[in-house]
């Protein structure tokens, strides 16, 4: 059984590509200090912006990653603006 804070929104991002045991750990790890954990799954377009290409497409990171037990809603991550981010999720902790 998890021993969980009541009530804590947990947030992290990640672009998820070639998924490995790091973002598995990071995830589970990331659960186990919340209730509720929200992923970011960045966007093609963001991952674009620093020049790079992910691998693996959003829509298929996104699929992985909403099917991992530890995760209980997976949002596009669009921009690095935490705050933004924030302001839409209301999170109570995000995790690096």
């Amino acid at each position: 059984m998890k021993n969980k804070k009541h009530g804590i929104i947990g947030y992290t991002t990640g672009v998820f590509d070639l998924f490995h045991i790091g973002h598995l750990n990071i995830l589970k790890r990331a659960n186990s200090l919340c209730d509720k954990l929200i992923v970011g799954v960045t966007t093609d377009d963001l991952v674009s912006y620093k020049h790079k290409k992910s691998v693996i497409s959003f829509k298929e990171r996104s699929e992985i990653i909403s099917s991992i037990k530890y995760v209980d809603l997976v949002v596009p991550q669009k921009s690095m603006d935490k705050i933004e981010a924030w302001e839409k999720l209301k999170f109570d902790i995000m995790f690096v």
